[in-house]
């Protein structure tokens, strides 16, 4: 997917009249988004937007190590074991030992001549990294103009992070113009190491500048102006993450020492073999305990009492990642943890008073957002909406800017499954989002253009198999047994060539997978922890359309 971004200028930060400018340049490509205020704690943004840069550049996929000199190193060695063993024959040990030494000459020889190249090669790279991060990012973080806060969204390189800082407005002062709306905006190496001189006193002004946009309409020339050949992997990833952030999660607060504590124990500690989880154990009326794998060591949350009715456990990976959460601790008051379930997505929301940042993690590290998870039909089912419907609904909510389904509901006199269908769909299409931290849907374009539903339809083939198990009729449902709690427990029999599946899928009131079972070898090895499998999806689709 080809994208286009063009900044009338880099972003950058001044310091001039002891004060600090800090100054995002918006991609004037795009709809006018812009915004001018002061910052009235900078510490607090300062290390945020820190800690927003170090989730995209993270990456804790696994990288392999450069054996080059140890392999000659090697190869050295092998020659001298041979000159060794071939003692008794001098002419040769001689001759090899000569050998040996011509190639330590012609390498030595080699690296000189080649020495000016490497340096170059290096600062080629250097330059890149600091001047065009588009080669090592795919795209610019997306910052969202809202009534009630300026919110930036980022991905990891890995694609196993989500990042969303949201600056609220408590911490904005002096607003003196601005315009709501989505864009992309110019964040490179150079501005962070900018961003890190922001001193508590020195008054930081803040702003998306919207002079940007004047270049733009009267024609000058551009700064940078890049097109972007963006996988279908990124689009996808923030799509997973609205569907995953939808999802019915365990959620409890904890204290910022209760995450300092167990990041400490993780870094002092290596784990050598597996299992490499946190086990949370949740019991009612009791604080949460928190078990590190494989070393069984204990945690317990004190303050942090578990408010649910049933007592479970739940287990994730990956949890190096919350790391990048250190820097936050010290400003933060709590934590709120949302758990979607074992091997499921999870999310932190840090409380930084007049800031809140929420870190988004997948199942584990080497499991990103968009590579397997069908996290989008895991959501709701519950109710159709037509593009009518649906265009009602992204009509007020370009109003309202924020909303909850029963407000959408009364303004829009549709019902809140119809509601939440057209949602469901805004969402899909890259229109909406859903805040976890207050429970409300977003309007929050992620593109200028409507994204290309086509090459997005499918996120990997279980998805198109499904679709087409139930277009050709090879799946029937058995029975449909009402819950106590206003769901669906749904039998079915999926006809393959030489067997047939029988899944098991029980949904809530509002539609949203609740649990789901099957006889296939993709549900045996996964569980859910990759989404439904492709019997349940045909299970859930049929379902639906009846």
């Amino acid at each position: 997917m080809l994208f286009q971004q063009t900044y009338s200028k880099p972003s950058g930060i001044s310091h001039a009249g002891g004060r600090t400018m800090v100054d995002f340049a918006p991609d004037v490509g795009r709809d006018p988004t812009y915004f001018q205020g002061k910052i009235r704690e900078p510490i607090r943004y300062r290390d945020a937007m820190i800690a927003l840069r170090d989730v995209v550049v993270s990456d804790l996929n696994y990288q392999p190590k450069d054996h080059s000199a140890y392999q000659a190193w090697v190869q050295e060695q092998y020659m001298i074991d041979i000159a060794g063993a071939l003692k008794e024959k001098e002419a040769i040990g001689e001759k090899i030992h000569q050998i040996q030494a011509r190639l330590k000459e012609l390498n030595h020889l080699r690296n000189k001549r080649m020495g000016d190249f490497y340096k170059a090669q290096r600062r080629y790279f250097n330059w890149l990294y600091d001047h065009s991060p588009d080669a090592w990012w795919v795209l610019d973080p997306v910052i969202t103009v809202a009534p009630d806060q300026v919110f930036f969204e980022a991905f990891s390189l890995d694609e196993s992070s989500y990042g969303r800082l949201a600056v609220h407005s408590e911490l904005l002062d002096d607003v003196k113009e601005f315009q709501y709306g989505t864009t992309n905006i110019d964040f490179s190496d150079t501005l962070l190491d900018e961003i890190k001189r922001i001193r508590s006193y020195r008054p930081t002004d803040f702003q998306v500048d919207p002079s940007g946009f004047e270049v733009a309409t009267q024609g000058r020339e551009v700064y940078k102006e890049k097109k972007i050949d963006v996988p279908a992997s990124w689009i996808r990833g923030f799509l997973q993450v609205q569907s995953s952030m939808g999802m019915p999660t365990v959620s409890f607060d904890v204290k910022p020492i209760d995450i300092y504590n167990l990041c400490t124990f993780l870094r002092r500690n290596k784990e050598r073999h597996s299992p490499r989880s946190l086990r949370f154990i949740l019991k009612p009326g009791q604080p949460v305990k928190v078990r590190i794998e494989p070393w069984n060591e204990e945690m317990v949350f004190q303050d942090s009492v578990y408010t649910g009715s049933e007592e479970q456990e739940i287990r994730t990976w990956g949890r190096r990642r919350l790391f990048l959460l250190e820097r936050l601790l010290p400003l933060s008051h709590k934590i709120t943890i949302h758990l979607a379930g074992t091997g499921m997505p999870s999310f932190y929301v840090v409380d930084l008073g007049s800031l809140s940042f929420t870190l988004g993690l997948s199942g584990w590290t080497r499991n990103d957002w968009a590579g397997s998870a069908n996290f989008d039909l895991m959501v709701g089912t519950g109710g159709e909406a037509t593009p009518r419907e649906s265009a009602l609904v992204l009509s007020q909510m370009k109003m309202k800017k924020t909303a909850a389904i029963s407000e959408l509901a009364r303004w829009t006199h549709l019902s809140e499954a119809t509601v939440q269908a057209a949602l469901r769909q805004l969402c899909s299409a890259g229109r909406v989002m859903f805040d976890l931290e207050i429970g409300k849907y977003r309007l929050r374009e992620l593109t200028q253009d409507p994204l290309p539903m086509d090459q997005l339809k499918y996120a990997n083939p279980r998805e198109e198999k499904g679709e087409k198990w139930v277009s050709e009729g090879r799946i029937s449902l058995q029975s449909r047994i009402p819950t106590s709690d206003g769901g669906m427990t749904l039998q079915a029999l999926v006809e393959e060539k030489n067997k047939t599946m029988k899944p098991q899928v029980t949904l809530d009131s509002d539609g949203r997978l609740r649990n789901a079972s099957c006889d296939c070898w993709f549900y045996k090895q996964n569980r859910l922890m990759q989404g439904p499998c492709e019997h349940m999806i045909a299970t859930i689709l049929l379902h639906k359309r009846k």
